[in-house]
This record gives structure tokens, C-alpha cells and sequence, in this order.
């Protein structure tokens, strides 16, 4: 079934509980709830409610008021390039050697004219050109030989110079005649005989130009987006030294590792791995809340290595790491840089990035916030990337009329995700809810994944059911490449197993169903449409 998501309206106040940096040592078998990330240390947590936070919660960072040691960055230093591309209507001036040559072996009869044909496709503004001749004939006075422009201006090369039993043949430097004229177009070579008793052949001739491009260049086409599908993690960050993850990250293919230099151009020195917002830098390892960010990884595409977990789409996605979110700006700032670079990456340099991760959120009520809100997610969809977001662990709080941001914006390539418990049986105890703005929830309760310094942990919050989710999209890019965002989205709704204890608390009253996802995404066929009306 296909779910239409409402518009939120402004909700009254909420509480929500803070957090904070979590004990350097924890148990590695250790069950935590975790807190999705708001802007302001905030969560949709109401201790007075009922079912509210299990005594082994533990907070989580935020970050997303600016770190007083990490640089505030202007916003001219977040400009993202297409690469090494040529720039559509930009004018340029490079260095270009042109030849063309022609063999029309045209017999020069006494009287008449005989004209060839060579010609260039590319602009060129000329500062010489050379014309290479060889023109055999008895009598080299009886002939007049001129070399005509694209444009029609017309230089002489010999008029009636010469001899008998004299050939026209060598190199003539006509730069000064034709300096400035472009290259492109037909240029004609014609050979008149003016006296009667004397023959000669025009056996081949060519021209050697040289200058420079003229005018707007059209830039390379963007590489294709290949390679297995990647889901972009906008978090703390991701440790992808970890042994569970070093195979299942993106790598950039056009940048070298360390050696401080923006090889691919896209405007960030050393993107191995992704792309840091709150340091505009390529060390998505720096900055809070690595521990969040790699636990989701983990959960998207660990590696099946008999160690720890097992990640959902491990094998078939990649994990491309958009850390510091919680760094430096705020976390809508960060979260649109961050939304620029996957967008550049995609379009112009062949990332196939199918899918963002957003296990992190918050409320915005004024309304100069919700439009940009809006604005990066629609960029999202233009790009055609799927928005996997967390809905908060509010203990059993309604999210209908919250400006829960990413979560509640309605379009077509947002999916909002609550929590399961442990058993897949019900609504986990610490999960928010909301019929018209969540449309299916997922096991996030005990979820064992990778934590940095290559361990493994169990940690519970609506942040470990959104990977399974995302990562279930990405299987479902993996089988059919041909679906959009708004497809995947559609097929998780309509595949959902229903569950009673879900009726009224998510659009669908379901939860994810892995297999019937996958399954329905290799069996998709688009229905063309059928009508004029309907293109």
C-alpha cells in the first residue's frame, strides 16, 4: 500500500533529556539505549511518561553546539567542485595543433580549376597556419593557387611564379593571411590553369594550424554512478580501521591517501572515506560520536568474516562516512553541507550513492529552519537519494505534531523508521511513534555491532532500527539498480509484515520484512505511462 505522509504543525513543548560523552570503558556486551542526536542535547525523552528510560540508558554526544576548539569555517570554505571537468560556457584559452590533410590525386586539365576540400570541427582561434603542398605540372607559370577560410577570406599562394616543368611543392607559411580566423569549418584549396599545352596533377595537400580554443568549451559528461550501492552515514563519524569495516567502506578512486592534495577537485583534501562537515576536512574519525557512527555502519555492511557482526548488506553496499555532525556548526548547517557533497559526488563524479542514513534529529519550529530543512532533502531527491530517518526515542511520545526534523518532512524519498524490541514483537518500550508521520519500525533494541578500536557492542535506540532499514534499501538498489528512491520507499511500505501491537503508532501498522523487500524489488517492473496526460 502506498502511504501519504502529512505535513506536521508546530507541536507545543517537549522535554528532552541531554546528552553527554559515555564512560570511556564500557562492557562490550553492554545493552545501552541510545539517544538520537538533536541540536540542542535534546530527544523527545519525557521521564514522567510511561515506559520511561531504562536505568542502563546512557547518554549520548550532540555536539551540535559549536565546539569551542574546533574552527567555525566560513561558508565560501564549503564550495564543492565538479572536478577535473571543464566548466559549461567558461572561457578558456588552451594550447591546440590542428591537422587535416587530403589526397585527391585531380588531374589539372589546361583551362579549368580544380578545387579540394579538407576541414576542421574545433574551434580555433589561429596564430599560424601552414599550408603543405604537392602539385605536379609542366608549367609552373600557367597556374594561379589560392587557399580560401571557412569564412571566405582568401590568400594567394602562386600566381603564375615559375617555369617550366616547375612543380608547386613544399611548405608555404600563410600565418600572417589568416592570423585571428577560426579553424573550424571547410577550407578549399583550388589550382586555376590559365594557358592551353601544359597538364599537372594535384596530388595531396594539408594544413598544420595552430592557437588557441575560442569560446565556451563543453565540459566531459559526468562519470555514470557504478559499483555497488552506497549508503551514506551522516554521523559522529565512522572507524574504518575497524576490522568489520575496512572492506565495506567507499573509497575514493581519484584521491590519494595523504598526501594533502585535492586530487579529484571536488574541493576536499584526502576524501579516502567520506567527507568530515564540522572540519571541512577528509578525517571522518575526527570530532564526537565516532561510537554512534560506526555502530551504524556496522549495522548497514559489516564484513561476514566470522568476527562480531554481521552487517545486513554486507557484501553488497558500501558505507560512505559523513562525520562531524555533531562538530563545529550546528546540526542543520552541517547537515546541508554534508548533503552538497554526496549530491556533487553523485553527479559529478560517479559515487553511487543510493541512500543516507539519518539516525539523528530534532525539533524545529520556526519556519526559516523548516524551509532549509526542506530545501536539502528535496536536493536529495533530485538526485534521486533516499532519506532513512530515525524517529526520536521519546518513551512512547506521539510525533504527529512535532516539526521532528529530518523525520517528518513529507516527500517522496523520506522514510521515517520507530523501533522494535528485542523479539520483533512490539513497539520498543523506549521508541517514539506516529501514524502520520512514521511509516515502519525495526528491530533497534540489543543490537550487537562494531564500536571503535575494533570491538563490537549492543546498544538500543531508534538510531540501530534505522540502518536495518537503510541497509535493506540498499539491498533492494543491489537487485534491481533501475528502481529510484521513491520506488525503494514505496516497496518497503507496501511489503511490511503487519503487526497488531503497530495499528495506530505507524502508517502502515507494520514492520520491516527483509526478504519481502528484496523479493519485490527484483520482481519491479515500472508501468509506463499510458496517456500524454500522465507523462
Amino acid at each position: 500500500m502506498t502511504v501519504t505522509r502529512k505535513p506536521t504543525s508546530l507541536p507545543s513543548p517537549i522535554t528532552r533529556t541531554g546528552e553527554a560523552t559515555r564512560p570511556e570503558t564500557p562492557a562490550t556486551t553492554e545493552s545501552r539505549v541510545v539517544a538520537r542526536p538533536g541540536k540542542n542535547g535534546t530527544d523527545g525523552f519525557d521521564s514522567g511518561k510511561t515506559g520511561a528510560r531504562p536505568t542502563n540508558f546512557v547518554d549520548r554526544p550532540t555536539g551540535h553546539r559549536p565546539d569551542p576548539s574546533a574552527p567555525v569555517l566560513p561558508a565560501t570554505a564549503f564550495a564543492f567542485g565538479p572536478g577535473k571537468l571543464a566548466l559549461a560556457g567558461r572561457e578558456v584559452s588552451t594550447p591546440v595543433t590542428l591537422t587535416a590533410s587530403a589526397t585527391p590525386n585531380a588531374a589539372v586539365k589546361d583551362l579549368q580549376t580544380v578545387t579540394s576540400t579538407v576541414s576542421f570541427d574545433q574551434d580555433v582561434a589561429l596564430d599560424s597556419l601552414k599550408l603543405n603542398l604537392d602539385l605536379a605540372h609542366t608549367y609552373k607559370g600557367d597556374l594561379v593557387v589560392k587557399l580560401t577560410s571557412p569564412s571566405g577570406k582568401t590568400a594567394t599562394v602562386s600566381d603564375r611564379q615559375g617555369g617550366s616543368a616547375d612543380d608547386v611543392k613544399g611548405t608555404f607559411d600563410l600565418s600572417t593571411a589568416f592570423k585571428g580566423e577560426s579553424a573550424k569549418g571547410t577550407w578549399t584549396l583550388s589550382v586555376e590553369d590559365k594557358a592551353r599545352a601544359d597538364t599537372g596533377t594535384l596530388k595531396n595537400w594539408g594544413l598544420e594550424v595552430a592557437g588557441k580554443t575560442a569560446g565556451p568549451v563543453e565540459p566531459p559528461k559526468p562519470p555514470k554512478p557504478t559499483g555497488e550501492p552506497i549508503v551514506a552515514v551522516f554521523d559522529g563519524g565512522v572507524d574504518f580501521k575497524h576490522a568489520d569495516l575496512d572492506s565495506a567502506m567507499w573509497t575514493n578512486p581519484n584521491e590519494i591517501a595523504g598526501d594533502g592534495i585535492d586530487n579529484d577537485g571536488n574541493g576536499v583534501k584526502d576524501d579516502i572515506h567520506g567527507y568530515n562537515v564540522g572540519f571541512n576536512s577528509g578525517d571522518v574519525m575526527k570530532g564526537d560520536g565516532t561510537d554512534h557512527g560506526t555502530h551504524v555502519a556496522g549495522i548497514i555492511a559489516a564484513e561476514d568474516n566470522g568476527q562480531g557482526n554481521t552487517g545486513i548488506a554486507a557484501g553488497k553496499a558500501k558505507v560512505m562516512s559523513i562525520g562531524g555532525l555533531y562538530d563545529g556548526a550546528d546540526l542543520l548547517t552541517n547537515f546541508e553541507r554534508g548533503v552538497d557533497y554526496i549530491v556533487n559526488m553523485k553527479q559529478n563524479h560517479g559515487a553511487n550513492i543510493r541512500a543516507l542514513n539519518a539516525s539523528f534529529g530534532d525539533e524545529y519550529r520556526d519556519a526559516a529552519s523548516q524551509k532549509r530543512w526542506t530545501a536539502a532533502v528535496q536536493k536529495l531527491a533530485d538526485a534521486d537519494i533516499l532519506l532513512v530517518a530515525a524517529t526520536a526515542n521519546g518513551n512512547g511520545s506521539n510525533m504527529n505534531n512535532v516539526a521532528d526534523m529530518p523525520a517528518n518532512l513529507d516527500l517522496p524519498n523520506v522514510i521515517t523508521v520507530a523501533s522494535m524490541d528485542r523479539n520483533n514483537d512490539k513497539l520498543a518500550r523506549f521508541s517514539s511513534h506516529g501514524d502520520k508521520v512514521v511509516e515502519l519500525a525495526a528491530v533497534g533494541e540489543d543490537v550487537l555491532s562494531t564500536v571503535p578500536g575494533g570491538d563490537w557492542e549492543k546498544m538500543s535506540g531508534t538510531s540501530m532500527a534505522t540502518p536495518t532499514v537503510a541497509a535493506t534499501a540498499a539491498l533492494m538498489f543491489a537487485a534491481n539498480p533501475d528502481l529510484t528512491a521513491a520506488q525503494v520507499r514505496d516497496l518497503l511500505v507496501k511489503t511490511v509484515e503487519v503487526d497488531p501491537d503497530l495499528k495506530g503508532k505507524v502508517s502502515t501498522g507494520g514492520k520491516l520484512d527483509i526478504a519481502a523487500a528484496v523479493k519485490a524489488a527484483k520482481e519491479f517492473v515500472a508501468t509506463p505511462p499510458t496517456t500524454v496526460a500522465e507523462r
